[in-house]
């Protein structure tokens, strides 16, 4: 079935939870989705209501939907994108950092949204398996974000195996290490041209 409208970026999600696009979201993936997104236009909107800047704000909604500390400030569908995330993971205890006395869904909003839309299996153990699937599948990706931080938990496998592994990897791609291991090169690397 064609949508034949789609005014906001944030609705992407809600319109097609099983989609290519959301998926894609799931896995880290984000020129994929922006790909999806180009080659489906006709079937969402008129296409030449979706220009470059609004695809490119579309990569940041997906890159940055969970960097809850940051997009806030990003433009208004980057940010909305985030804060339903937010709500999706937290529910009404949810608060966003630009504004820790509200909550960005109430309790009857909340139950209203399950209702049309319930979490299929998003529990605990669901949520699990995704993070350590990403963390088994994508390693790299997870070293600097909340992935990577659940796979030091639970280990890629989801009871423990491979998390020292993971935590050496995760240790040393930290700024810290990044960091001592660049600046040290670029040392070496003056040194190297005052000598020749």
């Amino acid at each position: 079935m064609a949508v034949t409208s789609l005014p906001d970026i944030p609705e992407i999600g809600l319109v097609f939870p099983r989609s290519p696009l959301t998926e894609a979201a799931f896995k880290y993936s984000e020129n994929l989705a922006r790909e999806w997104l180009r080659s489906n236009l006709n079937d969402l909107t008129p296409a030449e209501e979706w220009s470059e800047d609004r695809l490119q704000r579309s990569w940041y909604a997906i890159a940055l939907h969970t960097s809850f500390r940051t997009t806030p400030y990003a433009e208004p569908d980057v940010s909305l994108t985030s804060m339903a995330i937010g709500a999706d993971f937290y529910g009404p205890k949810y608060t966003p950092i630009v504004a820790p006395e509200s909550n960005v869904i109430t309790v009857e909003e909340y139950h209203a949204v399950m209702e049309r839309f319930p979490r299929a299996g998003f529990d605990y153990n669901g949520f699990k398996g995704v993070m350590c699937d990403i963390c088994r599948e994508k390693p790299a990706t997870t070293y600097d974000n909340f992935v990577g931080e659940s796979a030091r938990k639970w280990g890629p496998n989801g009871v423990g195996l491979g998390k020292e592994k993971l935590d050496a990897a995760m240790s040393d791609a930290v700024f810290a290490s990044e960091s001592e291991r660049s600046i040290s090169y670029l040392v070496e690397l003056d040194r190297s041209m005052a000598s020749a």
